[in-house]
């Protein structure tokens, strides 16, 4: 008696806060339809956030079910006590993603983003595990950010690389991907936004830190850039701490940028300045705290990408970013420097952008993804992606299996 055949297993990987958000809808579209398209879905946090503000919450205000496996690898860095940087981290989740592999034997990985995370494609690649990318091609060319590094080396080793935009996919075709290995499908944060917004509008968060909507500027920094030089980050402080002697400036502080400032000696300064420091908030709190801001400044991408949907001028604190649609659009200002200028210009910004420019389609970017793997896995693409017959369009593919073109005979 013939055994039955496998069914093809797709894992999920994610790793952070925005991950979690961005995917919740894909999540719940791969857990829903295992049984009716016969396929198998496990989802895998690495546990690369994990304290209650920056993961935890999220499950219980979003819906999201846990995942079927946490890797812990904040959690034991903390409680191993020694350095935490990227080196201590890869060495956790490395070996955990391997004893995985090894043990759920997945037919495909998705990722999505360009974190620590993302880089466990490396061990997944290894393994020759096909793998699928969602927010493929975004350049900041930048070669001082980490993510820069990451997500060029997760695009390359990707099967299948979903981008949001038509600007990424000429990225990711100059830099010589093929053109099958490609989709546009429009950012999928506008799924997350238009989710959770409804529910966003109902918390009290502007209420309980007595603020009133359109009366307030919203701050966060995080990238390492920022807060890694004394020197760039005390000017940004100060033109901060300049902006709120004439506006309310809000910013809710991260544990690891609450150290830094300590360590710099810049806590007391920030301290005693009249911005307004909160909590780090929950994403449905944050959600509305981005909606009725008058101006927003940031150095995270995905903050970027809301304001422009939530129809919210952004100064985006860095020299460079990966999403300059949002910049094309009209709906934000690039300033590593001079912060209090800048946003005194976003002030001014008109709000008449257009706030599908970040997707095109103007469809679910997360139904997109789901229907086009569907379909993929159907047709067996996972299996052939890498193989000769699909890839000898390329005249270097066929020098390097011997074939030559007629121009470039072997003696």
């Amino acid at each position: 008696m013939a055994m039955p055949d496998k069914k093809f297993k797709i894992m999920s990987v994610v790793g952070i806060r925005p991950a979690l958000i961005r995917m919740h809808k894909l999540l719940r579209l791969l857990d829903e339809h295992q049984k009716a398209k016969n396929y198998e879905h496990v989802f895998v946090h690495t546990g690369q956030h994990f304290d209650h503000e920056l993961d935890g919450i999220f499950y219980e205000q979003m819906g999201i079910r846990q995942p079927d496996y946490n890797l812990g690898v904040g959690k034991t860095l903390k409680q191993q006590g020694g350095p935490q940087s990227f080196e201590y981290q890869m060495s956790i989740l490395f070996p955990e993603i391997a004893k995985l592999l090894e043990k759920e034997r997945p037919d495909l990985v998705v990722y999505l983003g360009d974190t620590n995370s993302e880089l466990s494609a490396i061990v997944v690649s290894r393994h020759s595990v096909p793998i699928a990318h969602i927010e493929a091609g975004g350049r900041s060319y930048d070669w001082r950010m980490p993510e820069e590094k990451n997500r060029t080396v997760i695009d390359h080793l990707a099967d299948i690389c979903y981008s949001y935009v038509p600007r990424y996919r000429e990225i990711l075709l100059q830099e010589g991907l093929p053109e099958f290995r490609i989709k546009v499908i429009g950012n999928i944060i506008y799924d997350a936004v238009e989710s959770f917004l409804p529910l966003a509008e109902k918390s009290p968060v502007l209420e309980e830190n007595s603020l009133t909507s359109g009366s307030y500027i919203l701050v966060t920094l995080h990238r390492e850039e920022n807060i890694n030089e004394k020197t760039g980050l005390e000017e940004k402080l100060n033109d901060l701490i300049k902006l709120a002697k004439e506006h309310t400036v809000v910013w809710p502080i991260m544990p690891r940028v609450k150290a830094t400032l300590e360590k710099f000696g810049l806590w007391d300064a920030l301290k005693n300045s009249g911005i307004k420091l909160i909590k780090p908030q929950g994403y449905l709190e944050f959600l509305k705290l981005q909606k009725h801001a008058k101006v927003i400044i940031s150095d995270s991408g995905s903050v970027q990408e809301e304001a422009l949907i939530l129809g919210v001028p952004c100064v985006v604190a860095r020299a460079s970013t990966e999403r300059p649609e949002t910049l094309i659009a009209g709906a934000g200002i690039l300033a590593n420097t001079n912060l209090y200028q800048n946003t005194l210009k976003a002030l001014a910004l008109p709000k008449s952008w257009d706030k599908y420019a970040l997707n095109p389609t103007r469809q679910s970017p997360s139904v997109i993804i789901f229907e086009d793997l569907m379909d993929k896995i159907q047709s067996g693409f996972f299996k052939d992606s890498r193989s000769y017959d699909w890839l000898k369009s390329s005249r270097f593919v066929r020098e390097a299996y011997g074939n030559f073109d007629s121009d470039n005979k072997k003696d």
